[in-house]
């Protein structure tokens, strides 16, 4: 099996670094234009006056969010790697702890960053949970049934934002 996730390498630790270094590469053609972008919106009067700061907090943040992408993308797709190589075959849990790993890299990120990662996974696991209790029969599907689960979660934002507005918007 492992030969479908890393089939130029028979051992999954060189497969995993060659993962890593290319995932390191794409990610950082994102986060460099999008965090360019964003100093340049939120900290467009303050990179003249200091301009030394702003590209140090610019690359730092760039470097964590490219070391948090890789590390995810890398973990999610490692671990598997190694729970197989360990029990011979796929098991159920194996999925579950392989979640926790790669999740747990949203720890690499700055607390604020964490919480708008969050918000940005939000309505893709709102739709997942959504389908799987339909699948599994928690609940019958409603036609457009999006549209009720997007109102929910639009209801609890913004009483989060009307409880405690920094919850939101600071970070």
């Amino acid at each position: 099996m492992c030969s479908l996730q890393h089939p130029r390498h028979s051992n999954c630790e060189l497969g995993a670094l060659e993962f890593f270094g290319q995932e390191w590469k794409r990610a950082l053609n994102l986060y460099l234009p999008l965090n360019a972008i964003m100093t340049l919106i939120f900290r467009g009067t303050s990179i003249l006056k200091k301009p030394g700061v702003n590209l140090y907090q610019y690359l730092v943040s760039t470097g964590r969010s490219t070391l948090f992408l890789s590390a995810y993308c890398t973990m999610a797709w490692y671990s598997i790697c190694c729970f197989r190589r360990f029990t011979g075959k796929d098991r159920m849990w194996m999925y579950y702890v392989n979640g926790l790993l790669s999740g747990s890299m949203v720890l690499i990120e700055a607390p604020g960053r964490r919480l708008e990662l969050g918000l940005y996974c939000l309505p893709r696991a709102i739709e997942s949970l959504w389908n799987c209790g339909v699948k599994w029969g928690w609940w019958h599907d409603i036609k457009n049934g999006e549209g009720l689960y997007f109102s929910v979660m639009t209801g609890i934002l913004m009483m989060l934002y009307q409880k405690d507005p920094a919850s939101i918007h600071e970070g």
